[in-house]
């Protein structure tokens, strides 16, 4: 999203060039802002950052936009965080001028969801997960999403929506124990028995594992990981879950290291559990981002990324990360892992896709031409791996995600 001044300047110059452009080559000049004519995307946690870097800004940072090229009028795109940003207090959001103004999509689950709500094919509206007193309920944001952000693929069947994979990420775990040396490698079975069962003793130190918020694209890709089901999760972290009230239940927003800590600090407040350690589900390239400052919530310090010793075929995997801060990078072997690791994608209606028309949002997110596919040093700056001539692949498909919180 295009909120600081830095922004703002860079926006109206993209702007200005354009419209000289124009006048150069005897064009129609369009003075207006670039961003009322933006594709405007919502959704994952894991890739916003990214995202928002390609939109323009990210953390403070400026960059270049992408655009859709010369010949759809350079189409830019918008990217809505999945929470509040730091200073915005307004979990609501108005996608575009003139608009209605609806509750934030949280999450890569809550973002398929308003990309259904905006097709039209709604008929109860969008209401967005959980409540929130200050945005109204059940409002009409027909053609108010362009796209999806999700680190997960939906298991709704059908072929109506479209999965552009423009990375690959690696997911481990994200561990804090406020006093003692953590625990700092697992393997999967004991993942799946902390996960399934709950807090288990390993090398000494009681691990109590820790929820993520339920629309999260991590949350359904760590369920796959650990085994864990919709019933077997919510009673092995019910320990962790019920420390602090908030952002669903007391769940912990997905990749937030903060939110971790608070948790572990909570916990080792508790009669006979200082020394108890905390752990959670959480994206590596999240990490890296957020560490190398290019994304915001650097984790605090105890907060660290955990190596997988056993990826459950007898694999040392070792840590997804490599290098200290703020210059860590992706680990290729664990995120080419096909348990640890996972493509991020971009969402589309399959119709926009791959049917007639729609060239600018095709330039953007089609192919591994397009200009997302085409900015790899900064999908590589946020922690993730590029995919080569897999990037903007039309291949994956699911169904709509049809319900409207």
């Amino acid at each position: 999203m295009f909120k600081s001044s830095s922004k703002k300047k860079l926006a109206f110059g993209l702007v200005a060039a354009a419209t000289l452009g124009s006048a150069l080559t005897g064009g129609a000049a369009n003075a207006d802002p670039k961003q009322y004519t933006a594709a405007v995307g919502v959704g994952s946690d894991t890739t916003q950052a990214v995202m928002n870097a390609l939109a323009g800004s990210s953390n403070g940072i400026s960059y270049l936009p992408v655009t859709s090229g010369s010949a759809t009028n350079f189409r830019q795109l918008i990217s809505f965080d999945a929470t509040p940003p730091v200073g915005v207090s307004d979990t609501c959001v108005t996608a575009k001028l003139g608009g209605p103004t609806f509750t934030r999509p949280n999450g890569s689950g809550a973002g398929r969801k308003a990309l259904y709500a905006s097709s039209g094919l709604s008929t109860t509206g969008w209401t967005g997960a959980g409540t929130n007193p200050t945005c109204a309920t059940g409002v009409d944001i027909s053609g108010q999403v362009d796209f999806a952000r999700s680190s997960s693929v939906s298991s709704a069947s059908g072929t109506t929506v479209t999965y552009l994979p423009f990375g690959r990420d690696g997911v481990s775990f994200a561990y804090y124990r406020a006093a003692g040396s953590p625990v700092t490698s697992l393997t999967r079975a004991e993942l799946t028995a902390l996960f399934t069962t709950g807090p288990q003793t390993i090398g000494g130190v009681r691990v109590v594992p820790c929820g993520i918020q339920t629309s999260s694209g991590t949350y359904s890709f760590w369920n796959g990981v650990t085994t864990a089901s919709s019933t077997t999760e919510p009673t092995a972290t019910t320990e962790c879950n019920a420390l602090l009230g908030g952002n669903v239940t007391g769940r912990a927003e997905e990749n937030d290291g903060a939110a971790l800590k608070t948790r572990g600090d909570l916990l080792a407040a508790q009669a006979g559990k200082s020394g108890d350690q905390v752990v959670i589900g959480f994206a590596a390239s999240s990490f890296i981002a957020e560490s190398n400052l290019v994304a915001p919530g650097a984790p605090p310090a105890g907060v660290g990324i955990g190596s997988i010793s056993n990826n459950g075929t007898g694999t040392n995997l070792g840590s997804p990360v490599s290098g200290t801060a703020p210059a860590l990078s992706a680990v290729a072997s664990f995120y080419n892992d096909t348990v640890f690791g996972r493509n991020v994608y971009n969402v589309l209606p399959t119709s926009v896709a791959t049917g007639p028309g729609n060239a600018s949002i095709k330039a953007l997110f089609v192919g591994s031409g397009s200009a997302v596919c085409s900015a790899s040093s900064t999908i590589t700056s946020f922690g993730f791996l590029t995919i080569g001539s897999s990037c903007g692949s039309t291949t994956t498909v699911s169904g709509y995600d049809t319900a409207a919180s």
